[in-house]
């Protein structure tokens, strides 16, 4: 489970900005928060609302790029540059970013620190948080600092028992973690498991610029054919699908043996008048594809417990189907593992059904840079606020500005 992540001069975001999921005692009593093992309450949902360009898909890449260097920095050429983007418009462009990540794996909660530039990984630090009825302390479990003198790291690691002569394995371009994994090393392999769980259709490295995946219908073959080899998943979106009142009974999919592979053949079921009939998955609606390569993100995360990252989760889609959606990870019947979602929207009809512990606005000033903050942070917003209402009233800020 993320208990929070912070970034500073990444992409958009030139000062320190922090995204939590955590709440305190006031927060309402009901399903969209859980209490962890380790007695935090969190929630289950955050939203992030803003005008275009405001800077809501670069705060939701944060998340991706630490599942990237993490888990796969260790993939790349030893010798090929860190996709990180500082921020562009002043002289922070030379100067390092700065991320971390606060998780928990069966109670335990892990500080994960970052200080990178496209060259290489500048200081990485792992912490397991002590908690005591007195005080809360950090326990380091390894740290890495680049000394530009020697062109060596300072490496201490006593305390995660990592495999002797390791400091002598790493590269400047791939985490301890990455790293560690991959030589069977136990908490490490624990950690990248947690990982794997973070499901998301932001790139997570490796583009710069408008980096969304590509649109439903150039998906839709990787996507089915995701669901021919998870028929329990495929059952679950029929399900849902079904629901959603789009005149579907169902999918069926047919894979054609081919010399380099398979072509699948996919085709919709509608039920009318009790006769099956079946439609050519091209001809269905736009919002029927991106339903289609929604739930495969929603179910994965839901059955794992894991986290999922949805920029523009409402393409396509009818404001009551976008509310639907996010139920789905605030009722217990459908989120029994407690999964946790972060997603960017323009459906502000979602803020009816939303506390103010869970809405992040964005907005970017003059100078370019793109600002955070999460609604009970603002002083004077109620819990009984219309937060709808007054946020298209303009009351909270984060809305377009039209001369």
């Amino acid at each position: 489970m993320i208990h929070s992540f912070t970034c500073k001069n990444f992409y958009s975001f030139p000062k320190k900005t922090t995204i939590s999921f955590v709440v305190n005692e006031n927060a309402p009593d009901n399903n969209g928060y859980l209490k962890t093992p380790s007695g935090v309450r969190l929630s289950k949902a955050e939203i992030v609302i803003g005008s275009n360009a405001s800077g809501k898909t670069n705060l939701l890449k944060i998340v991706p790029f630490l599942k990237w260097i993490i888990l796969d920095s260790f993939n790349i050429n030893p010798s090929a540059p860190i996709p990180v983007q500082p921020f562009m418009f002043s002289d922070l462009k030379n100067k390092p970013t700065e991320l971390s990540v606060e998780f928990e794996i069966d109670g335990n909660i892990y500080l994960y620190e970052f200080v990178l530039n496209s060259k290489r990984i500048i200081s990485e630090n792992l912490k397991v948080k002590n908690k005591t009825k007195k005080r809360v302390t950090y326990k380091m479990l390894f740290s890495r600092n680049w000394d530009e003198e020697s062109e060596k790291y300072n490496f201490e690691g006593k305390n995660f028992d990592l495999p002797k002569g390791f400091e002598n394995l790493l590269r400047s371009n791939a985490s301890v973690i990455g790293s560690a994994s991959r030589l069977n090393h136990k908490e490490s392999q624990e950690i990248a498991k947690y990982w794997q769980q973070v499901e998301t259709n932001v790139i997570e490295a490796g583009w710069i610029g408008d980096h969304l995946l590509l649109n439903a219908t150039q998906q839709l073959p990787e996507v089915f054919n995701f669901y021919s080899e998870n028929e329990s998943l495929k059952k679950e979106a029929e399900k849902l699908l079904s629901r959603f009142d789009l005149g579907l009974a169902g999918f069926e999919i047919e894979k054609q043996k081919q010399e380099n592979g398979f072509l699948l053949n996919i085709k919709a079921t509608h039920l009318l008048n009790g006769q099956k009939h079946y439609l050519p998955v091209q001809y269905e609606s736009s919002g029927t594809k991106q339903l289609f390569v929604l739930l495969k993100t929603i179910l994965q995360v839901l059955t794992k417990g894991g986290v999922a990252i949805l920029d523009e989760f409402d393409v396509n889609l009818h404001p009551e189907m976008v509310l639907s959606l996010f139920e789905l990870f605030i009722q217990p019947e459908t989120n029994p593992k407690n999964a946790q979602i972060l997603f960017s929207t323009h459906s502000h009809l979602v803020l009816s059904k939303l506390d103010k512990y869970q809405i992040i606005l964005t907005e970017k000033n003059d100078d370019g840079a793109s600002e955070s903050w999460r609604l009970d942070e603002m002083s004077g917003v109620r819990a009984d606020d219309n937060y709808y209402s007054k946020y298209i009233a303009g009351a909270y800020g984060a809305i377009p500005k039209i001369n």
